[in-house]
């Protein structure tokens, strides 16, 4: 198997052709110079504009799949990190929408095995625990699954999941949803996702349970998000609200805006109402504008965002592609800028975060040792570029 793991990143310097995950991955990965060789416009296809192309991007995707994989342990998990497998899983269903035949052989055996084996890790039931954000991660990462798969049990799960959420919806004093169990506090990120969850069922199960079933919840959701004061002056998303139910000036997080914008294109797609897709666009523009650095490389306020906050960017990528794929209505100038984002950024980690394939939690660089969250943070940036390109 590392012989076939050789041929495949060689193949990559030498023909730049798709190549697909081999599958079993097996260890030790050989260590390889990074995939693209030396010199700087050998190193990658790249397009007349200066950005690397589609197939590029989705190579090195591969790659550096393959250095995830290091991670995946027996129970399905990568490294016992409980919801933030759940983007991994959702990253890989995003690459494999648009390119099956590099990553299905793969997410075969992964798929499966993760939605029977990971509940086991925190003896949960059906993915449920303490946190109504890390049961919503898993609720979108399955819907995201059936969509590229078809197979209903990943539907089936992902509905039984929301209903836990959904029984305790509007219990705080200031409405919406706990961010865990048994605490008071009302957040911006669980609010988003049981927004998005809702919004993603309605549209694959428009008419079950009954009619309007989902689609109720993601309004409801959806206007009590909007008069919740989260959403700043800037169209930025701040962290949460006060124990008097204010905005509370917390920090602007990169997945607090990526999230979101998943939700709203959906609902624009079911009801042809543009407002939606007019909220998440000024949504991500503050974002694009605001939460980057001089070069254009998306940041975040913790640094070199160790932890979870190494997972964030991504989510915020990941739903930019989302939106500039699948949501009606969008500008020229609003796709040029969407995707001139995702692929400076994207260009800029593998020049400046990548070493051997693995990709660090700091996109502008330098280097910092990476770890599940940066991987698959940046993962999904590269997947998110491949799939603008």
């Amino acid at each position: 198997m590392v012989n076939l793991l050789q041929t495949a990143l060689l193949a990559l310097v030498v023909s730049n052709s798709a190549i697909a995950l081999p599958n079993p991955i097996s260890y030790p990965v050989p260590k390889p110079d990074p995939i693209h060789g030396t010199s700087k416009y050998q190193r990658r296809g790249l397009t007349l504009e200066g950005r690397a192309t589609r197939l590029t991007y989705a190579n090195e995707a591969v790659a550096g799949i393959i250095a995830l994989h290091q991670w995946y342990g027996d129970n399905g998990l990568w490294d016992n990190h409980w919801w933030n497998s759940a983007n991994v899983i959702t990253m890989l269903a995003d690459f494999q929408a648009f390119s099956p035949d590099q990553v299905s052989g793969y997410t075969a055996d992964v798929f499966p095995k993760t939605l029977a084996n990971a509940p086991s890790w925190g003896a949960f039931t059906g993915f449920i625990n303490d946190y109504y954000d890390d049961e919503l991660w898993w609720c979108l990462a399955w819907i995201q699954v059936f969509d590229v798969t078809k197979e209903q049990k990943y539907l089936d799960m992902a509905s039984s999941i929301f209903e836990d959420a959904k029984k305790a919806w509007g219990q705080p004093a200031c409405g919406g949803l706990y961010w865990k169990k048994g605490d008071p506090a009302v957040n911006a990120i669980e609010n988003e996702l049981y927004l998005t969850a809702a919004s993603k069922l309605a549209n694959r199960k428009p008419s079950s349970p009954s009619g309007g079933y989902y689609f109720n919840e993601a309004i409801k959701a959806y206007e009590w998000f909007f008069k919740s004061g989260m959403i700043n002056s800037e169209f930025l998303i701040n962290d949460g609200l006060t124990a008097d139910c204010k905005n509370n000036g917390a920090t602007t997080w990169s997945y607090n805006q990526g999230v979101i914008l998943g939700g709203l294109t959906e609902l624009t797609w079911s009801t042809g109402d543009a407002k939606y897709t007019t909220l998440a666009v000024n949504i991500a523009t503050a974002a694009i504008t605001k939460l980057t650095n001089a070069d254009g490389i998306l940041t975040d306020a913790c640094g070199t965002c160790g932890g979870d906050g190494g997972q964030f960017k991504g989510v915020l990528a990941r739903n930019v592609q989302f939106m500039y794929n699948r949501a009606n209505g969008l500008s020229d100038a609003t796709k040029a800028q969407f995707k001139a984002f995702l692929q400076l950024n994207a260009d800029t980690v593998w020049e400046k975060d990548q070493q051997g394939n693995f990709l660090g939690p700091v996109w502008s660089g330098p280097y910092i040792q990476a770890d599940v969250n940066s991987q698959s943070s940046a993962l999904d940036l590269l997947v998110a570029a491949a799939g603008v390109s």
